[in-house]
């Protein structure tokens, strides 16, 4: 494995990124040179963010947005849960009654 790395600019994954959704990933690995998981991550982050997500490198000041998804993930997550209780609940109560009918 070669211990050089290539620095991408966002026009470079752009363009990548298009050839990779027309073409597929072994044939854009070929044409780029560039690995699979590279290729993954950065649709991922063009996905979730937009052009700006491929800006580079993470910084806190890019994060901001991230921070508040994952923020209101975890509030949703925990909503969830009281959701599912209170019908845990609910079931149960339901087949006590039915039981002591």
């Amino acid at each position: 494995m070669s211990k050089h790395r290539k620095h991408w600019t966002k026009a470079e994954k752009l363009e990548i990124i298009n050839y990779y959704k027309q073409h597929g990933v072994a044939k854009t690995k070929r044409e780029f040179g560039v690995s699979s998981t590279s290729i993954y991550n950065w649709e991922e982050l063009f996905d979730d963010h937009g052009e700006g997500g491929l800006n580079g490198k993470k910084g806190p000041a890019k994060d901001d947005h991230s921070e508040e998804l994952k923020q209101l993930r975890r509030e949703n997550d925990a909503l969830k849960k009281i959701v599912a209780e209170k019908e845990l609940a609910l079931r149960i109560k339901n087949e006590l009654l039915k039981k002591s009918k």
